[in-house]
């Protein structure tokens, strides 16, 4: 039996060991883009006024956000952090040292993260009405206090090779919309405008297949958006999705958005540039957003922007 157990769990390992190596390949065998990528984003936490109670009452609520034109509860909106890649990401040039072609020394390898110390402090009335302020230390006549869900990510993304011919997006994305089971009806967009909502496909669950290894990671909800530049030029193929398992590497997050982006972009023309934004939606007291950036090559392939 002991000789059985150990045999199983050396199978796994071996399973396991050579699912990595798989991943490991595949990512390599990438092409390379010779694009840039800059990019300032802000992440956004909120709660609804039943989350608020439920806390006041020692529950863990249930986080799912909805439109107001299905929950009118009011939403608590506050800056909690951001993700940041300096301008100097667009630019390559070759190191001093031993002349290989790379970015500058100031654009660091990974995204900057910075976090606000921002907690909603509160207190229920004895008629449920109730009192709230959001402040990084704590505020006179409130008795709780907490953070909330990942609930929007807001900024600006810049591709190019320099700022002078990078192309800028304006991008806002939030939990509501990647509500697959009970999607969210659209508001009139006279009264509640989501300039989003229109260049954006429906939420669906995506099985990811390429590699084929990626089949065993459960199905992930994600949408495809089509964002217009600020100026004239080509539009940037965004999916916006729910994170998981795949996001806690780099390199495993741009196996996954390739992944999406073969399933949500059948159809692409070389030079398209195309993209993902993921994050735990609806998690709470958690703002980690997951970024990565393709060019399409003349092959059709996704060519990763570093």
């Amino acid at each position: 039996m002991k000789r059985l157990a150990l045999a199983m769990i050396g199978a796994v390992a071996i399973a396991v060991a050579g699912s990595v190596g798989w991943l490991a390949l595949s990512h390599r065998a990438m092409p390379v883009s010779d694009l840039g990528v800059a990019y300032v984003i802000g992440a956004r936490v909120a709660l609804t006024s039943d989350h608020v109670h439920a806390i006041a009452r020692g529950q863990t609520p249930t986080i799912e956000f909805r439109r107001r034109t299905q929950d009118p509860s009011n939403k608590y909106v506050w800056q909690r952090g951001k993700i940041e890649r300096p301008a100097a990401c667009l630019y390559y040039e070759p190191d001093p040292i031993n002349g290989a072609i790379g970015h500058p020394r100031s654009c660091p390898d990974l995204h900057r993260t910075s976090l606000t110390g921002d907690q909603l402090y509160f207190s229920v009335e004895p008629n449920d009405a109730l009192r709230i302020g959001v402040s990084d230390k704590p505020m006179k006549n409130t008795t709780n206090v907490t953070n909330g869900a990942l609930y929007e990510a807001e900024g600006e993304i810049g591709i190019g090779k320099n700022l002078d011919d990078a192309a800028w997006f304006k991008i806002l994305l939030d939990a509501e919309w990647l509500n697959v089971s009970d999607p969210p009806v659209p508001a009139n967009a006279s009264t509640d405008p989501d300039p989003m909502v229109s260049e954006c496909r429906p939420a669906s669950r995506q099985r990811l297949r390429d590699p084929l290894v990626l089949g065993v990671v459960p199905a992930v909800a994600a949408r495809l958006c089509r964002v217009q530049p600020e100026k004239s030029g080509r539009p940037l193929f965004l999916v916006h999705f729910q994170s998981g398992p795949l996001q806690w590497t780099d390199w495993t997050n741009r196996l996954s958005c390739r992944a999406l982006l073969q399933r949500l972009m059948p159809s692409r023309s070389a030079g398209d540039i195309a993209g993902c934004i993921g994050g735990p939606w609806g998690g709470f007291d958690r703002t980690d957003l997951a970024v990565a950036f393709f060019e399409v090559t003349p092959s059709g392939e996704f060519a990763v922007i570093r």
